[in-house]
C-alpha cells in the first residue's frame, strides 16, 4: 500500500509554527493536521493562527512598515538585504520541491523543473528586487494657463499587505506575491492554503534567516477563520489572494469599509478554440487533455477545460484525446512514472465526482473515465481523467468551474 511517512521522515517535517516580528512562535491555542492528498496520511499538525495570531501579526507588519525603516530605507539599501534570498532559495530547491510534492502530490518532477517550482521563484525574486531602484514616479507638462504649478507623481509603498495563497502552487504564488510587496517597501503577512503549508514555512525559514528588520515578514497558518480575520483585518491595506469565487467575494465586501487594495485571482472556465486548420489535431487533442489529465489533474485555474471543436474535426479530436488519457499513470508522486497529482482533498474529490454525475444528468456523453481507482490508490482522493462529449452550453458542466480532471468538448 502506498504511503508518504517515510518520505516524512526523510525530510524531517515538523510540527508548524507561526514566524511574526522576527521570531518563530510555538502555538498551542488551536492545531490542525495537513492530510496528503495520495494516502490521506497526517503529514503534520499546524497552527491555527485564528483572529488573536492574526492580531499579533498584523500588528508587527503595522509596526515594522509605521515606525521600522523597511519603507524608508534607500532603494540599494532594500535591495542588497533582498537579493541574497535568491541564492538561498535555489541553494534549497530540490528540498522545497519535494516539500511541495509532500503539500499537494504534484508529481516531483513537475515540482523541481515546472512553472511551480523553487527555481522558478528564484527568478521572480529576482525579476522583482531588479525594480527596487527602477521604480521613478513622473513630471508632467504645464496643461492649464489657470495656474502656474508644477506637477509630480511619486511611487509611495501601499502598506501592510496580505497574501493569502493557494494550494496548487504554494511556492510559485509565494513568489509572485511576496517579492513585489517586499521590493516596493510593504510589510508582508503570508497565509497558506490550510491543505498545503509544508514549502511555505520552509520558504518562510529562509526569510527568517535573512537581515530583514522584525515584522517586514510574518506568516500565520491556518483555515477559514484565519484567513477572515486576515482579509478583514483593519490594519492591513492591500489583500492579495488566489482562490474561489466565493471567497473572493466575501473578501471583497470584508475590504470595502477600509477601502482595501485587492488582487484578486479567481478561476475561470477558460476555453480552446480548435479550428479545422489547426497544425495537428493529435497535438492539439493531446496538448488540451494532457492539461487536464497530468500536472495537477486539472488544478489550475488557467486549464482550457472546455474545448470548442469544429465539428468536421470532432471525432478525430476525441480519439486522439482519448488516446492521450491512456498515458496518465497514477501513484507514489516522488516515483518518475508518475504523471498526475491526486484531488486535494475527499471534499474536492466529492465535488468533482457531483459534477461528472450531473454532466450526465443533463445528457452530456461521458466517453471515459471519471472513477475512483482501487487498489494500492483506493485510500487516496484520485479520479481517472475524463471526457465529455455532446456539450452544450446550457449545461451547468460548461459554465461552472470543475477544477479537477474533466475535459468538456462542444461542438
Amino acid at each position: 500500500m502506498l504511503s508518504l511517512l517515510p518520505m516524512r521522515d526523510q525530510l524531517g517535517v515538523r510540527p508548524g509554527r507561526l514566524f511574526i516580528s522576527g521570531r518563530w512562535h510555538d502555538w498551542s491555542d488551536s492545531r490542525f493536521d495537513q492530510i496528503h492528498p495520495a494516502t490521506n496520511e497526517v503529514m503534520t499538525d499546524l497552527a491555527e493562527a485564528g483572529p488573536r495570531g492574526v492580531d499579533m501579526a498584523v500588528a508587527a507588519a503595522r509596526k515594522a512598515f509605521d515606525e521600522g525603516p523597511w519603507p524608508r530605507m534607500r532603494a540599494q539599501d532594500r535591495k542588497r538585504l533582498l537579493q541574497p534570498i535568491v541564492e538561498h532559495i535555489l541553494a534549497a530547491e530540490e528540498e522545497i520541491a519535494r516539500l511541495q510534492t509532500l503539500d499537494n502530490g504534484i508529481p516531483y518532477s513537475f515540482s523541481r523543473h515546472t512553472r511551480v517550482s523553487a527555481k522558478a521563484a528564484a527568478d521572480i525574486f529576482d525579476h522583482f528586487l531588479g525594480w527596487i531602484d527602477k521604480l521613478n514616479g513622473e513630471t508632467f507638462a504645464q496643461f492649464s494657463s489657470a495656474s502656474n504649478l508644477q506637477y509630480m507623481t511619486f511611487r509611495d509603498p501601499v502598506g501592510v499587505v496580505a497574501a493569502v495563497l493557494p494550494f496548487n502552487g504554494p511556492v510559485m504564488t509565494f513568489a509572485m506575491k511576496v517579492a513585489p510587496a517586499l521590493a516596493c517597501g510593504c510589510t508582508v503577512v503570508v497565509k497558506p492554503s490550510e491543505l498545503t503549508n509544508l514549502a511555505v514555512l520552509r520558504l518562510a525559514q529562509i526569510l527568517a534567516e535573512s537581515d530583514l528588520p522584525a515584522g517586514v515578514f510574518n506568516l500565520v497558518t491556518g483555515g477559514a477563520e484565519t484567513g477572515s480575520a486576515l482579509t478583514a483585518h483593519p490594519g492591513v491595506d492591500k489583500v492579495s489572494f488566489t482562490g474561489s469565487p466565493v471567497v473572493g467575494e466575501r473578501i471583497m465586501v470584508a475590504a470595502a469599509p477600509t477601502m482595501k487594495r485587492l488582487s484578486l485571482e479567481l478561476g475561470g472556465k477558460s476555453a480552446a478554440l480548435v479550428f479545422p486548420d489547426t497544425r495537428s489535431v493529435q497535438a492539439t487533442a493531446h496538448a488540451l487533455m494532457g492539461l487536464c489529465s497530468t500536472f495537477l489533474s486539472g488544478q489550475v485555474c488557467s486549464t482550457p477545460t472546455r474545448a470548442v471543436v469544429h465539428r468536421s474535426i470532432l471525432d478525430e479530436f476525441l480519439h486522439h484525446a482519448a488516446e492521450q488519457a491512456k498515458q496518465v499513470r497514477f501513484g507514489d508522486p516522488f516515483d518518475a512514472a508518475t504523471t498526475s497529482a491526486p484531488i486535494i482533498s475527499r471534499r474536492q474529490q466529492a465535488r468533482i465526482l457531483g459534477c461528472i454525475a450531473r454532466g450526465r444528468q443533463e445528457g452530456a456523453r461521458l466517453l471515459f473515465g471519471g472513477v475512483t481507482p482501487g487498489g494500492d490508490l483506493a485510500h487516496g482522493n484520485w479520479i481517472t481523467p475524463a471526457l465529455f462529449a455532446d456539450v452544450h452550453n446550457g449545461m451547468r458542466i460548461a459554465q461552472e468551474e470543475i477544477f479537477g480532471p474533466v475535459l468538456c468538448v462542444i461542438p
